[in-house]
This record gives structure tokens, C-alpha cells and sequence, in this order.
């Protein structure tokens, strides 16, 4: 019976990850478990692993919303496609959400030269599909339709550890990032922009690391936004990321934690649903090209601000 067990094990074993990486050269940063290889930081992972934040423009909304979507993800040796879904909750409308968001599972296929890369310990063994991250965020509107002043939104956010580190797709452990957010509109007298929305957004990334000796790695949170507005469209162009500590630095390895992307998104907005295609690309530490599709559907009784 032991003789059966055991090598019925390996082969599971074998199914499920693969055959392991000769690791070699590597470095081991401090523990006894396969993670020990990783490094915890967004341009060694995959893509939705420490997310640059979605600019909330320093505006809360009336209406609560679910939005469901799907993202796709290439870089040179590595490409996933992921779901997306979120609940918008409007607490208090207009001055205090809730926002509940994640990744109920991603697919994935990353090959063993991106594997050595990123020291993930199991080899290639094609498409692998695997439970992603959940967020949860609350913003509260602190000022708003002022005449000089502008709008000020704070935000805090804090992620679960559902997704798993293994293949090298999510860190499997704490973090959160919070924010003050600055925003104005401006509305042309004439022409085809209806509003011309500016927005500003500063904060603190932090996130825990496999660094035995130093187990946390932040730094600031960055982001600049313009929304402009024609009738119940919108186009958004977004530049920002954060910036790490380095937590791996004092063992000789550098960089790779200071993602900035760029992105861009068309919504259409009707009275009840609203159509969002975007696409994000990776100025640095951020290897992906990545576009995104998502629908939101609207509820509630208050009247919508777009």
C-alpha cells in the first residue's frame, strides 16, 4: 500500500506544478518553503499582482454599480487573461463608498525563460488557471462643488491573500495602499468637449515581501489624470505608479518594485449600464501590455453624476 501511495503523490504532485527548475545561481531569500526563490516586488510577478490604482478622479458617485469584465495580458514569454469583477457600493451617496473588487481566477501561461527570470521554482507545463486576489477599498468625499477649492477624495485599500505565490502570479500575503485625491472640472463654453475633468492623486504603497530580514517593502503612490467629456462619453488618459523601498536591495538585488504605467479608457455611459474598453502599457517595471473590457450596471434611486 505505502509503495502505491507515494508514487501516486509525486505524480499529482507533478500535475499540478510541474517538474521543478534546476535553481542553480539563484538567490534564496530566507525561508524553507519553494517561495523562498520569488521576489516579491510588481516587475517579478505577474500582472495583477501589486496593481497601479484606478484614479477615482476625486468624485463619488451616486448610483452603486457591479461591473464585470475581462482583461488580457502579453509580454515576450508570458500571457494571461484574467476575470474581473467589482461591487460599487454608494454608502452614503456622493460622500462615501465602499468598493469591493478582484480577480475571481486567471489563466495563465508563463515559459521557463520568464520562469528563471523570476526564479518561480516549477517548470512550464502549458495553461494554468488559478483563484486571484480581492480588494477592498473605502473613499470618502471630503470636499466637493467648491467654488476655488477642488474636489478631495481620501481612500484606503487593503487586499486579501486568495491568490497564490507558487506560480509567481500574486504576492500571498498583505497589502494596502491609501491616498488624498484632487480634482477640478472645466467646462468650455464652446466646442465639442462638454467637461474637461484635471485630476491629482498622492499616497503610500505598501506591501509585505519573502525578505526574512526585512518583510515589508512601500514607498509613495503617484498618479495624473484628464477626463474629457462629450455628451455620454468619456476619455480618460492616466499616467502613475509607486515607487518601493527595496526591501531586497542589501543582498545585491535592485529595482524592480518601481512600476509606471500609462493607460487609457473610453466608457460610454447610459442610464443603467455603462461600457468601459482600456487599455494599460508598462512605462517601467510594469512588463505588460494589457487591455481591458468590462461591463457596469447601475442601482439605486439617486440621480447618477457621470
Amino acid at each position: 500500500m505505502r509503495s502505491t501511495v507515494i508514487p501516486l503523490f509525486v505524480l499529482m504532485h507533478f500535475l499540478a506544478f510541474g517538474q521543478s527548475r534546476p535553481t542553480g545561481g539563484w538567490i534564496d531569500f530566507g525561508s524553507e518553503h519553494t517561495n523562498k526563490w520569488l521576489q516579491i516586488a510588481p516587475a517579478k510577478l505577474g500582472p495583477n499582482s501589486l496593481p497601479v490604482p484606478i484614479m477615482d478622479y476625486a468624485k463619488l458617485y451616486s448610483l452603486s454599480n457591479i461591473e464585470t469584465g475581462v482583461h488580457a495580458h502579453f509580454m515576450e514569454g508570458d500571457k494571461a487573461i484574467n476575470s474581473y469583477f467589482s461591487l460599487y457600493w454608494s454608502v452614503v451617496p456622493q460622500r462615501v463608498a465602499v468598493h469591493v473588487w478582484g480577480f475571481p481566477n486567471e489563466t495563465f501561461q508563463t515559459g521557463n525563460q520568464v520562469r528563471d527570470e523570476r526564479q518561480i521554482y516549477y517548470d512550464d507545463t502549458g495553461w494554468v488557471t488559478q483563484v486571484g486576489d480581492l480588494w477592498i477599498s473605502t473613499t470618502i468625499q471630503v470636499l466637493k462643488d467648491k467654488k476655488i477649492l477642488p474636489d478631495i477624495t481620501i481612500n484606503y485599500s487593503s487586499k486579501t491573500t486568495t491568490g497564490g505565490a507558487i506560480q509567481g502570479r500574486y504576492t500571498d500575503a498583505p497589502a494596502n495602499y491609501y491616498y488624498i485625491a484632487f480634482g477640478k472640472s472645466l467646462f468650455p463654453k464652446n466646442g465639442f468637449i462638454d467637461e474637461i475633468r484635471v485630476a491629482a492623486m498622492g499616497g503610500f504603497y505598501v506591501w509585505q515581501t519573502n525578505k526574512v530580514e526585512l518583510a515589508q517593502d512601500e514607498g509613495a503612490l503617484y498618479e495624473f489624470g484628464i477626463d474629457l467629456k462629450h455628451k455620454n462619453w468619456s476619455w480618460k488618459n492616466e499616467i502613475g505608479g509607486y515607487s518601493g523601498y527595496d526591501a531586497y536591495r542589501y543582498i545585491g538585488v535592485r529595482g524592480s518594485n518601481d512600476p509606471l504605467v500609462y493607460r487609457t479608457n473610453i466608457k460610454t455611459a447610459g442610464e443603467r449600464t455603462d461600457w468601459i474598453l482600456e487599455y494599460q502599457t508598462g512605462l517601467h517595471d510594469y512588463l505588460y501590455q494589457t487591455f481591458r473590457f468590462s461591463m457596469a450596471y447601475k442601482f439605486g434611486h439617486n440621480k447618477l453624476i457621470k
